[in-house]
């Protein structure tokens, strides 16, 4: 397994053919199967991604305050969480289906009826990805996709999006996007946004998540603020239980970009502080002491 240069990718490890070939045998094998193999190559994952687990050892250390030994296994629990989410993925590409139950879509149905855009912000916790198979949007909506994730994943993401109505918008090193941005808000729709990786953008924002510092990406709380009265939700989709997950949806509250980073970070640290083992940035995501 190779180690990343520097911060976390962002993408799906494995081949296209490793990805084709799971997404077969999902179609035919039970997912908790997959997930008993998936239970011991997790301890090799752990060994040979060093980097990843160093940053993840980190994160029950300084963050949850773990002792050393217990930290190990609470990152274990991380990395099998994890592959779990992974392979529901694959899962909902197979044509499997999950029980998701959706706590505060009334706020998704009051912005749909707005005149007003909306910006709904989320994080790499969970699986987000779910959200856009149970959403119905009755107004366009449209999801930013990473750009550098594995073609295979790009084309599967965007047909399941796609077929619960939401658009996709592929993210490029050219920025060219941001110009549908603005049309896209200024046209009354809606628009999803990870808000807690810069991949490299200087332009950042400090805010305070589980009583630390962190810089987020000044693009999306920026983006937020644009309009005055834009609706701007926050939605996170945890795993409950092997076959479940709970979708939250909370409104933010601010008038500019730093109050919208602020509020953010505080609806993130209650969703870390629920299930610590899913925090999925794998990279020295707080600032140092």
């Amino acid at each position: 397994m190779k180690e990343p240069a520097s911060k976390w990718q962002g993408k799906t490890d494995g081949l296209p053919w490793m990805h084709r070939s799971l997404v077969w045998m999902l179609r035919y094998i039970p997912v908790d199967v997959i997930y008993a193999v998936m239970d011991v190559v997790i301890v090799f994952y752990m060994l040979f991604s060093r980097s990843y687990t160093k940053a993840s050892y980190h994160y029950f250390r300084t963050i949850h305050r773990k002792r050393p030994i217990p930290a190990v296994g609470h990152v274990y629990l991380l990395f099998r969480q994890f592959g779990q989410v992974v392979i529901d993925r694959f899962a909902v590409y197979a044509g499997k289906q999950f029980e998701i139950e959706l706590e505060g879509n009334e706020l998704v149905v009051e912005a749909m009826k707005k005149e007003e855009g909306c910006v709904m912000l989320s994080s790499h916790v969970g699986n987000y990805e779910m959200a856009g198979y149970v959403l119905r949007p009755t107004k366009p909506m449209y999801a930013i996709m990473f750009g550098g994730e594995k073609q295979f994943v790009l084309e599967n993401r965007k047909r399941e999006l796609e077929r619960n109505g939401i658009r996709t918008i592929v993210s490029d090193d050219e920025w060219s996007y941001l110009y549908s941005i603005h049309q896209i808000l200024q046209e009354g729709n809606m628009l999803t946004l990870f808000a807690d990786r810069n991949f490299g953008s200087p332009k950042t924002i400090r805010a305070t998540i589980l009583g630390k510092e962190a810089n987020l990406p000044r693009g999306p709380f920026a983006v937020a603020g644009l309009y005055e009265h834009t609706t701007v939700l926050c939605a996170f989709v945890m795993k409950e239980t092997k076959h479940k997950y709970h979708v939250y949806v909370r409104q933010l509250k601010g008038n500019n970009a730093q109050s919208y980073a602020r509020a953010f970070a505080d609806e993130l640290t209650g969703v870390i502080n629920k299930y610590p083992h899913q925090w999925y940035n794998f990279f020295e995501f707080w600032e140092k002491d």
